[in-house]
C-alpha cells in the first residue's frame, strides 16, 4: 500500500553505520554535532533519560506500565534526502488549537507537529476541549519557522500511529509509536529517531508486542494538556 512505502523502504535497509567495538560508549556524537552522528544498536543513556521524562512516560509509570526503553534495538538506518516539503502557512486557528501540543526545538526555531494532520478539537458544554479524529492516517511534520517550511517526517496508514515525540537535542527528533510490519497484522512498538543535519533516520523496535497496548493511550494523555 502506498502510504506504507516510507516505512517499508526504511525497514528494508541494512544497518550500515553501527559500530561494533564494545569498548566505546553507546553513543558518540562528533564535536561538529550538526554534521555527524554515530549511534549504536541500542538507545543511549541520554536517549533513555529523555524518553523517561516525557509526560506520557511518567503517566505510564504511575499506571505501573513503564516501558523498558533499553529493550529497543535498531532495525534500520538510512539517509532520506527526499522528504515531502511544503510552505508553512498556518491559518489563524492553528496556534490557538495546536499550540500547546507542538514540540519546539531548544532554540524555538523549529517544532514537531504531531497532531494537526488528522486531529481537530472542539469545546464541550463545560468549555473543555475534546479531540475529533479525521481519518485513520497519521502524519508527523517538522516545521522550520525560519524557512517557513513544513517537512513530512512520517506518514502512516490505518493500523499505525505516533503517540508522542520531542527533541533529544537541538538536532535530533524522536517519535514514539507503532506499526504493522507485515501481513500478520501484529503491531510493533517503534521509535523513529531523525538527525536533521545529516537527514538520517534510525528506527528502533521492541520485541515485546505487549508494549503496543501500553502506547495506545499515550496520545490521549497528551491531549489532557488542553483541559
Amino acid at each position: 500500500m502506498k502510504y506504507l512505502t516510507f516505512i517499508w523502504a526504511l525497514a528494508a535497509l541494512l544497518l550500515s553505520n553501527c559500530k561494533s567495538s564494545p569498548d566505546e560508549d553507546q553513543q558518540a556524537v562528533a564535536v561538529e554535532e550538526d554534521t555527524t552522528e554515530r549511534l549504536d544498536t541500542v538507545l543511549s543513556r541520554r536517549d533513555i533519560a529523555y524518553l523517561n521524562q516525557l509526560r506520557s512516560s511518567t503517566y505510564a509509570i504511575a499506571q505501573n506500565a513503564a516501558i523498558d526503553w533499553s529493550k529497543f534495538t535498531m532495525v534500520a538506518s538510512s539517509q532520506d534526502d527526499a522528504l515531502v516539503i511544503s510552505p508553512f502557512r498556518p491559518d489563524t486557528s492553528y496556534y490557538p488549537t495546536y499550540g500547546r501540543l507542538l514540540r519546539y526545538s531548544p532554540d524555538s526555531s523549529m517544532f514537531v507537529d504531531l497532531d494537526s494532520y488528522n486531529m481537530d478539537f472542539q469545546k464541550n458544554k463545560a468549555g473543555k476541549l475534546y479531540p475529533i479524529e479525521h481519518g485513520p492516517d497519521t502524519e508527523v511534520s517538522l516545521v522550520d519557522l525560519e524557512k517557513n517550511q513544513r517537512s513530512r517526517l512520517v506518514f502512516l496508514g490505518p493500523g499505525n500511529g505516533v503517540e508522542d515525540g520531542g527533541w533529544i537535542d537541538s538536532n535530533s527528533v524522536v517519535l514514539i509509536g507503532y506499526y504493522e510490519k507485515d501481513t500478520s497484522k501484529i503491531k510493533k512498538a517503534v521509535i523513529w529517531r531523525y538527525h536533521i543535519p545529516t537527514k538520517t533516520f534510525h528506527i528502533y523496535e521492541s520485541p515485546d508486542t505487549s508494549i503496543v497496548g501500553q502506547l495506545l493511550n499515550w496520545r490521549k494523555e497528551r491531549f489532557r494538556q488542553l483541559q
